[in-house]
């Protein structure tokens, strides 16, 4: 399968379940993130089916339009399969880390491909750290991707303290971390290559971790 047309399936389906999910509230509900149905329910689906949903169209968009603009480079070095391995497995860790930073908050729920996104995002920055970015209200102004890769991170933490959008930002982490941690699994010689910008992701990522964790315990 050729690795774009992989890439707009998964956008795709996205932006199908997200559509069918505003206009049909039950299934909204049944898709979404919900700590209660996940911790005492057992649906341990919603920890991946939340990831299909989103809160609204601009939450929708800005979450595809950063895959669509790091998925290639990613694509570039990883089969279509692993591509998609290690999206399901930000998916995962995203979840698993808004668990671990909301367990005690019964009532919390979220939604949105943030995990996956990131998971994307990041392992793209960590194989190409340099890749120039720009704005699409300024295109004339570039910038490397370990530059957005720390405003994410610090759009995160905001949103983790000071948002209540129902948006899974505590996913961001968990998907950064997955990224980051998958990418060099599977490509360790980025170890040598890319040692400073991976250091330079993983500080923050885990002084993020830390004080978010303890914030909520």
């Amino acid at each position: 399968m050729n690795s774009i047309i992989i890439l707009y399936i998964l956008i795709g389906i996205t932006v199908l379940v997200s559509w069918q999910g505003w206009g049909n509230y039950q299934l909204f509900n049944r898709l979404k993130f919900d700590m209660n149905a996940i911790l005492n329910g057992k649906q341990y689906d919603r920890m991946f089916t939340s990831a299909f949903l989103h809160a609204d169209t601009m939450h929708l968009f800005f979450n595809m339009f950063a895959l669509y603009v790091f998925a290639p480079v990613v694509l570039s070095i990883f089969s279509d399969v692993v591509f998609i391995l290690i999206y399901i497995t930000a998916v995962f860790f995203g979840s698993l880390f808004t668990i671990l930073f909301h367990k005690n908050q019964g009532w919390y729920t979220a939604v949105g491909a943030s995990g996956g996104v990131s998971g994307i995002v990041f392992s793209a920055i960590i194989i190409n750290p340099e890749m120039p970015l720009r704005l699409i209200f300024l295109p004339f102004f570039n910038f490397p991707g370990w530059v957005f890769g720390l405003v994410y991170l610090g759009y995160s933490m905001f949103g983790m303290k000071h948002l209540k959008d129902n948006i899974g930002h505590a996913a961001h982490l968990g998907g950064s971390v997955a990224g980051v941690l998958f990418t060099i699994f599977l490509f360790p010689q980025l170890i040598n290559q890319q040692a400073i910008y991976i250091i330079g992701m993983l500080i923050p990522i885990a002084i993020i971790g830390i004080l978010t964790y303890k914030k909520n315990q």
